[in-house]
């Protein structure tokens, strides 16, 4: 398991680094036991370089069993799995939780070299996070069983590598 979280994060920042350099900003991506696919989100910002009101952040299925490429997320999965509800929007900040888990609040801001990302604490720890890897066990679609919970990222203040895991 943990060669396969290893691989999965250096896969992710190669995606992170590709994709951002092609001129749309990865804030961060999903990836599932279930398979290779990924959900990826993305930063959208206005004419003066704020989040845009609205859709601040999207989201799309990297699909590396088929394709290997971006498709749209159907209506369903970001209803009731991968969506985000936005919680409050500022001029340079959005609070927001995902549809299917209410229990932490997210923050896309800028970190301290001015570049937005998405924060949150988790297990204490304070971090800007770039992948989460669910792992499931059974379930169904509309219940899966999520056994375990590992978010990837770095450090708020110190910007060194953070992983932490918890059990939903």
């Amino acid at each position: 398991m943990n060669m396969l979280i290893r691989f999965s994060w250096l896969f992710t920042l190669l995606f992170i680094h590709w994709y951002s350099s092609m001129g749309q900003q990865v804030l961060f991506t999903i990836e599932r036991s279930l398979n290779e696919d990924q959900i990826v989100y993305f930063l959208h910002l206005n004419e003066n370089g704020l989040p845009k009101k609205g859709e601040p952040i999207s989201l799309k299925w990297l699909d590396n069993e088929k394709s290997g490429g971006l498709v749209p997320v159907n209506w369903i999965k970001k209803k009731f799995g991968y969506g985000l509800d936005i919680i409050q929007q500022e001029e340079d900040k959005v609070n927001f939780k995902f549809v299917s888990y209410d229990k932490k609040v997210f923050t896309l801001k800028k970190d301290a070299s001015g570049n937005y990302g998405v924060f949150g604490k988790i297990n204490d720890k304070r971090m800007k996070i770039r992948h989460i890897y669910l792992k499931m066990e059974g379930g169904t679609f509309w219940n899966p069983n999520i056994t375990e919970v590992a978010v990837m990222g770095y450090h708020e203040l110190a910007n060194t590598h953070v992983k932490v895991t918890f059990n939903p």
